[in-house]
């Protein structure tokens, strides 16, 4: 799923708060940080009062119909369609495991243009409920007609939420494209889970079948060439002041952007599975996760690279045993051809000399809204415009929004912040298995079911708990590792026995 540029040129005209982030403070020489999710509507605003009001259940309503007719834009579905390696991955999962959609009921969760229908269609489906609720949704019968489906795909031009099968009438297959950034911001998910508990039979099959996302440290030197020191020198001035406020504002908000394999520095880890045949609404709604890794690759550790991956399984087997059918998977790893959802990355800040209390808040916007024509060259691009502020607040400076103003504006700049960022050490070097760590925490707003707000907190290896079982190699937990594995190898044979 792409975000549509026109929510990027209508921003003062849209209903949204900040989301406010927590105070960052030095961890062994590191700081937590912390990013909003993309015009995230908070559980709660401030009145002219200063208490608490619940908002009210239109601005829920409001951001599913901007959500909604974000997708009008056709441009959006160009990009999506022509994302070789996305719309690939769908074809071929399709194509390649006949057996579950020939002659079967199928639906298609957020149709779009119809692409996957289509698909369906060809595949031998005996009938596909495409379900599309954006403006777009009116020329899928058309293209349906067009290419020979017209009596095998019928569209609802509805949110799956809201429609209702003939004689409640149960799917074969539910197939859908609702990944977002990280996987899950800006994404369908909850809209597919409930077509799944809604409209599948008992023994049915959901494509993708299984999502994952993996979280790398890695160093950024691309990123900071092009971003950050771009601005030591422009045109023979000193720009080093604009350089150093650069640093910060990465240091706010996720970049999506192309990060090469030869930066990552560990191998990756998966930080979190789900199984879309089994996951729950309450699985999605709130996640935290701890990891340690050891590096493989000494470098600079710069930040934390988060992808995601897709499987489509459409192995059987038959009465002999024997296996039939492929398996299918959708990467949009730096190992992998890149996709218009490229990879996130959250830039790392390092040791505050002065200790300074600082609150940041941030409003962005994780879109993508250029030509999917990319390359390794073009690594540390951003994939979309955004407005953000940034509000460096002291001990007992507040961040003020005037009274009738939607956004807040960025309060002045204490004294010596650009002094403490220039003695921040970017560099932070690392050497091969030394390990490193982290806790992401991700929380689904309730106002808007489509959105998160990211955390990330580095972690000591030497005073923090480590999972188990956990990957990294210090001695207590590869000890701990074959230990579970000698076990587990141990309870197959007395199975087999």
């Amino acid at each position: 799923m792409v975000q549509s540029p026109a929510r990027v040129e209508t921003l003062g005209l849209f209903p949204y708060t900040y989301c406010p982030c927590s105070p960052s403070k030095q961890i062994n020489s590191m700081v937590d940080i912390v990013y909003c999710g993309t015009r995230m509507a908070p559980e709660v605003v401030d009145n002219e009062r200063g208490t608490d009001a619940e908002i009210p259940l239109q601005v829920a309503e409001d951001f599913q119909e901007e959500y909604f007719t974000s997708y009008e834009d056709v441009e959006i579905h160009r990009l999506m369609v022509s994302d070789s390696p996305r719309t690939k991955a769908y074809a071929d999962a399709i194509n390649n495991n006949k057996h579950l959609f020939n002659d079967k009921i199928v639906m298609d969760v957020g149709a779009g243009t119809g692409i996957l229908s289509l698909f369906m269609a060809a595949a031998g489906a005996k009938k596909v409920y495409a379900v599309e609720a954006s403006g777009i949704g009116v020329v899928i019968q058309k293209v349906a007609e067009d290419n020979g489906f017209g009596d095998v795909i019928k569209v609802y031009h509805a949110k799956v939420e809201d429609i209702s099968l003939p004689e409640n009438e149960k799917v074969d297959v539910i197939v859908s494209e609702w990944m977002g950034f990280y996987l899950l911001h800006e994404s369908m998910l909850n809209s597919v889970i409930w077509a799944r508990d809604n409209f599948l039979a008992d023994d049915g099959t959901v494509f993708p079948s299984e999502a994952r996302i993996y979280a790398c440290p890695c160093s950024l030197t691309s990123f900071y060439k092009e971003q950050i020191s771009f601005w030591g020198s422009v045109y023979g001035f000193n720009m080093s002041a604009v350089k150093k406020y650069a640093l910060k504002s990465k240091m706010t908000k996720p970049e999506v952007c192309l990060v090469p394999e030869s930066d990552l520095l560990a191998d990756p880890v998966c930080v979190k599975k789900f199984n879309l045949r089994w996951v729950s609404e309450d699985d999605v709604k709130f996640f935290q996760e701890t990891t340690f890794v050891g590096i493989t690759k000494p470098g600079s550790y710069q930040g934390l690279c988060f992808w995601f991956e897709c499987d489509f399984d459409g192995i059987d087997y038959d009465e002999d045993g024997q296996a039939f059918g492929t398996l299918t998977t959708l990467s949009t790893s730096p190992f992998s051809p890149p996709t218009h959802w490229k990879q996130i990355v959250v830039v790392l800040g390092y040791g505050d000399e002065n200790n300074q209390q600082m609150e940041l808040t941030c409003e962005e916007d994780i879109g993508c809204n250029e030509d999917l024509n990319i390359g390794t060259e073009n690594v540390g691009n951003s994939s979309h415009d955004k407005e953000e502020k940034l509000d460096i607040v002291n001990d007992n400076q507040e961040s003020v929004c005037p009274e009738g103003q939607d956004e807040c504006r960025t309060p002045n700049m204490p004294d010596g912040t650009f002094d403490e960022i220039s003695r921040s050490s970017l560099d932070n070097r690392v050497e091969t298995d030394e390990v490193v760590g982290w806790k992401i925490t991700l929380a689904q707003c309730e106002n808007n079911m489509r959105h998160y707000t990211m955390t990330v907190e580095m972690l000591d290896p030497e005073t923090e708990e480590h999972p188990v079982p956990c990957s990294c190699p210090r001695p207590q937990c590869l000890i701990i590792s074959k230990m579970l594995e000698k076990e587990e190898m141990e309870n197959e044979d007395t199975d087999s026995s």
